[in-house]
């Protein structure tokens, strides 16, 4: 993915402005072949102990969607698909080995925690993740095999080449009001990822729906006297020459119109668009990373919001933790908070996800302890401010199961 992303960010505008395309192409190519890879990851495992098995081809299907969009300048994360990558193969493997049904829950979500905690470096936000987000009433056993996972993905983790993310310590004075504006945006994002899901969901469903374009309100086909499309006295030759001059066209241009892959050329476009007049939102980005005045950083989160919702919309595999972490730290490092970027991640995280001790954990991992008062006070500020709207970054109407129960 970074190899990817580096190759995309030097080519030329056109280069930047279509890869994009090609992206969300290859994620709706991928989840036509594979429907259990879509989605940005957490939601779809979040309710993988209730619905339909979570196969292991699901890894390697996500793996190729996600890691090819982030690449080409997709706006997301790459945290959630890693989530979803890893439980699909903690129950491919519980799968493998016959292990009873009752063993794979536990399996898979040592696996997820063992991956969020690689991915961070951070083994007690992986723990609390599962236990506060992914699984309800996680038993003692459960949880020892998660922190027994989390422990060996965070030493995976450790012995793999490179550093694992972390914040730099902006410190400015503190402010109450720095929380709430961080929490505000975290409530922005997830209305921006809903409408984008909404709008894709919308659109599929209209693709598939025969009643709107029913052939009595196109064609005018229906049988007697005085309707459209039917000639008076008019005999069944007569009238099957009728139908036969007006063909499907007008159902089969909706349904193409709505199509994913128009969907995809359509939102990749808007994607790219964006990235090569903000290069700094595209794929993951860095959170903290942003150097630049108030308006400017302000203005890089905004746009960070837009075009990850703009993503989603267009059928891009993307996750949704990446982009509250970018938009919470650079916010923080904007506005006066105490802690600057661990704060305002912290803030925008739990109001964007609902899950505040994931927020507090993973912040502190990622900044230090010594930044735990600000981060507690602005978490609960974001928390409050995540209470203006019902759907979270994690909701997800379709359930999911895992494979073995």
């Amino acid at each position: 993915m970074g190899a990817l992303r580096s190759l995309v960010a030097g080519a030329p505008p056109a280069v930047v402005v279509l890869a994009p395309v090609a992206g969300a192409l290859l994620c709706v190519a991928v989840v036509r072949f594979v429907p259990d890879a879509g989605g940005g990851g957490i939601p779809q495992v979040r309710q993988a102990f209730a619905g339909s098995p979570l196969r292991g081809r699901v890894a390697g299907a996500k793996a190729l969607a996600s890691g090819v969009l982030l690449g080409f300048g997709g706006s997301g994360g790459a945290e959630g698909p890693v989530v979803h990558i890893s439980a699909a193969l903690g129950s491919a493997l519980a799968g493998a080995v016959r292990l009873p049904p009752a063993s794979v829950r536990p399996v898979a979500a040592a696996a997820v925690a063992g991956g969020v905690a690689a991915s961070f470096g951070a083994p007690l936000a992986g723990v609390v993740l599962v236990a506060e987000v992914l699984v309800e009433g996680l038993g003692g056993a459960e949880l020892v095999a998660v922190a027994i996972g989390s422990a060996a993905g965070a030493l995976t983790g450790w012995a793999l080449p490179g550093e694992p993310l972390r914040l730099p310590d902006v410190a400015v004075g503190g402010s109450a009001f720095g929380g709430v504006v961080a929490g505000l945006f975290g409530v922005v994002l997830a209305w921006s990822l809903y409408v984008g899901g909404a709008w894709s969901g919308w659109v599929r469903g209209v693709a598939g729906s025969r009643r709107f374009v029913a052939d009595e309100d196109w064609m005018g086909e229906a049988d007697g006297p005085g309707r459209p499309g039917v000639v008076a006295g008019g005999s069944g030759d007569a009238r099957a020459a009728v139908g036969a001059a007006r063909p499907d066209r007008p159902r089969a241009l909706v349904r193409w119109a709505c199509s994913g892959w128009v969907r995809a050329v359509v939102g990749g476009v808007a994607v790219g668009l964006i990235v090569f007049a903000v290069p700094g939102v595209a794929g993951v980005g860095q959170p903290g990373a942003a150097a630049g005045g108030l308006s400017v950083l302000l203005v890089l989160a905004v746009v960070k919001v837009v075009a990850t919702g703009v993503t989603v919309g267009a059928g891009g595999v993307v996750g949704t933790i990446g982009p509250a972490l970018f938009v919470g730290a650079t916010v923080g490092s904007a506005l006066p908070i105490a802690g600057g970027a661990a704060a305002g991640m912290a803030a925008c995280l739990a109001a964007a996800s609902k899950a505040p001790a994931t927020a507090v954990v993973l912040a502190v991992e990622l900044s230090g302890l010594d930044l735990l008062p600000p981060i507690v006070l602005a978490t609960a500020l974001g928390w409050l401010a995540g209470l203006l709207t019902r759907h979270g970054v994690f909701d997800l109407p379709e359930p999911t199961r895992l494979a073995g129960e």
